[in-house]
């Protein structure tokens, strides 16, 4: 496995707490990502957001707060719907390509290096490493799956955990 940039890592932890946090945990964070955004970029945001964003849902304003409001209902409306409105889904850009210097990169890593974000992904560490796992396995079952019950405990003995239920009894 190659090591992955700093940007993918963000993205990565973006795209798990777009699909995972409460949207008013996603909120919170998009007001403190923006806040950490250059006028510039917040308005391209806004630009962006309200180009794929039904008129009737189109922020005006570029500020914090109203583009957090704009991008958490979009994400809502439409998952994936950030990630493409920040660059993620064009060519060159996205987990494959480079995202050094996009949109998406910029917000992903003052997404993530929020307040509100850390204590989301510390309490939710368990779940952001088992959504990294799934990503990454096959859907073959570890041999050691297999030979457990449900509460992942195995049967060395082979007889369901119920021992010698026969005794000498002769059953």
């Amino acid at each position: 496995m190659t090591g992955r940039t700093s940007d993918e890592i963000a993205v990565e932890r973006y795209r798990y707490m777009l699909r995972t946090a409460p949207p008013d945990t996603v909120e919170q964070a998009h007001a403190e990502a923006f806040a950490a955004l250059t006028p510039e970029q917040r308005r391209q945001v806004l630009a962006e957001l309200s180009a794929s964003s039904p008129e009737a849902e189109r922020g005006s304003a570029d500020d914090p707060r109203s583009l957090a409001r704009a991008a958490t209902r979009a994400e809502l409306r439409e998952p994936g719907t950030m990630e493409r409105t920040l660059g993620g889904g064009r060519p060159g850009t996205g987990m494959g390509g480079v995202l050094a210097g996009s949109l998406l990169a910029s917000v992903a890593g003052s997404f993530i290096g929020t307040s509100v974000a850390g204590a989301f992904l510390d309490n939710d560490e368990a779940g952001a490493e088992e959504a990294a796992a799934q990503d990454m396995s096959s859907e073959e079952p570890h041999p050691a799956d297999t030979t457990g019950d449900a509460s992942g405990m195995t049967d060395p003995g082979g007889d369901g955990g119920l021992g010698d239920i026969g005794g000498d009894v002769g059953i």
